[in-house]
């Protein structure tokens, strides 16, 4: 585990970003309205039509050059056509762990942000990184591909009554702009006793991605020590932690049933982790 610096963060001219925001919201409004009428001409197609499918579901971008680009593909495998908007979110984390979103409309472009699909059509879309050239740390994203919710008539078998129900596939793909260099570094900043609603105690711990690249815990090992006692936890016992994705510079909390075999109190824990390469 280690990490690296980096060079300082610049940022794009103001002007590109405020034309690129407001072609993007006025692209958005004008498809929206036609959302609105594709789904009252298809208001009465089947729950069954509406699934489509979407690739890749993790793409890496360089902050510059050819790798700032990707292409993902969407295509729609049902009998009815679909409409679809794309939008991207910026990723952190709070405290405990859980991902916090932001609307991002100035680093990515996004080509095309609405479409309408055909049965049976494929659509490239395209994301362009247009953001900092020279991050000093990763920087995550979440690509949100969504359905318009479509209402369609259902029959009862006993009284064919209309039922306004609606019906839409999401697909969220992860993004990440990668610094020139660095790597991830998760440290167990924290260790505490806790306790469930019902009072049963936890084995509370904080874990914080001091590295500069995402850190996807692999083959996580816990010692515990209470006095001179002590215990290693893992595989399953330590499940909660396994594959866990702790982004740059977040951290993530942790509750694990406490260890048998040690006493419910003051402890003292180290941990060793590999990291998923990506």
């Amino acid at each position: 585990m280690r990490s690296s610096g980096g060079a300082a963060p610049t940022s794009a001219p103001p002007d590109t970003f405020l034309k690129h925001r407001f072609i993007q919201r006025r692209t958005q409004m004008l498809f929206r309205a036609l959302f609105i009428l594709l789904a009252g001409m298809l208001a009465s197609v089947s729950p069954a039509a509406w699934a489509y499918e979407f690739a890749p579901i993790v793409a890496q971008f360089t902050p510059s050059g050819a790798g700032a680009s990707r292409t993902f593909v969407i295509k729609n495998t049902h009998a009815e056509p679909i409409a679809i908007q794309i939008e991207v979110f910026q990723r952190s984390a709070d405290n405990q762990g859980n991902e916090i979103r932001q609307p991002e409309f100035d680093n990515f472009i996004v080509t095309p942000p609405q479409l309408v699909l055909a049965p049976g059509q494929s659509q490239s879309i395209r994301a362009q990184w247009i953001g900092d050239p020279d991050p000093d740390i990763e920087l995550a994203y979440r690509l949100v591909v969504e359905q318009l919710p479509i209402p369609y008539a259902h029959e009862d078998a006993g009284d064919k009554r209309l039922m306004d129900v609606s019906v839409g596939f999401r697909y969220e793909a992860a993004l990440y702009v990668l610094p020139k260099e660095g790597s991830p570094n998760a440290e167990l900043v924290a260790s505490e006793l806790a306790r469930t609603d019902a009072d049963e105690p936890q084995l509370r711990l904080t874990v914080r991605n001091t590295g500069k690249r995402r850190a996807i815990l692999q083959n996580t090992v816990l010692t515990v020590r209470a006095g001179d006692r002590a215990i290693d936890l893992s595989g399953e016992a330590v499940s909660k932690l396994d594959n866990r994705n702790i982004i740059a510079g977040t951290q993530a909390v942790v509750d694990l049933p406490w260890p048998d075999g040690i006493p419910v109190g003051p402890v003292s824990v180290t941990m060793t982790a590999d990291y998923y390469k990506n």
